[in-house]
């Protein structure tokens, strides 16, 4: 059937985010791949972000997963304390219903779970949902995908209040907050501690890039790992002269 629909061929698939040059019957499988990858959101954009944040870990770091929704990535990453010495995994969750699927997972794969939402200063924040649970955000940050009415209370508070030893990767996801969250952890910046940082589509991108690169990170486009630019969703920051890291 492969072979009446699209010949023997050559031609280019989307993998990873890359157009690979394959044979459409000798590499059925990954012909095939490329069709799920389009319709499907996980393996489209989340996989490469598992690679990504995977290449800046190492002994004596923890990984702190900022907006972890169920925590999928800190499921998969946890395993890496298999490899390195005094390695851990925290994950932070504003959702109190969501809060309830992280903590099963980060009990049945060895994580540890925070509900708590991150910010800029400690004190409770209202929070408004979506439809699904990736979405929830501050009241303040709502747009088209969130359900005005529906929503919750959540413990707002700083990252660098927090007791996370060793080296720090972080990965933050959450919605319009990410400078309320890098504003949080200025105590852990200025203490050197953070290594690098991935933000999945964030808002407030001049002052955000500002913040981060007065504090010495290269900034890079994560699909390819280029230098950074405006048309990039996402960032990945890494600290000049981290030796552990992707440098």
């Amino acid at each position: 059937m492969t072979r009446l629909l699209h010949g023997r061929r050559d031609h280019d698939v989307r993998l990873f985010g890359r157009d690979v040059r394959i044979n459409a019957l000798r590499e059925a499988g990954y012909y095939r791949a490329s069709k799920l990858i389009r319709a499907n959101s996980l393996l489209r954009d989340e996989t490469l972000v598992l690679q990504r944040v995977s290449m800046m870990l190492g002994p004596d770091t923890t990984f702190v997963d900022i907006g972890a929704n169920i925590g999928i990535f800190s499921c998969v990453i946890a395993d890496a304390a298999r490899i390195f010495d005094n390695f851990r995994v925290v994950a932070f969750e504003a959702s109190p219903d969501t809060y309830r699927r992280l903590a099963v997972n980060a009990e049945r794969f060895g994580f540890t779970a925070i509900n708590a939402a991150l910010a800029a200063r400690d004190g409770p924040l209202d929070f408004v949902d979506g439809a699904v649970s990736g979405v929830a955000t501050a009241s303040d940050k709502a747009g088209i995908a969130h359900i005005r009415g529906r929503g919750f209370a959540a413990d707002g508070r700083r990252l660098d209040g927090f007791d996370l030893p060793g080296r720090l990767v972080l990965k933050i996801d959450v919605e319009g907050m990410e400078l309320a969250v890098i504003e949080g952890a200025r105590g852990l910046f200025d203490a050197g501690r953070v290594a690098a940082v991935y933000l999945d589509d964030f808002a407030d991108k001049p002052a955000v890039l500002t913040f981060l690169t007065g504090y010495g990170f290269d900034l890079y486009a994560p699909g390819r790992l280029n230098a950074y630019h405006d048309r990039a969703r996402a960032l990945l920051a890494v600290r000049r002269g981290d030796t552990r890291g992707t440098r």
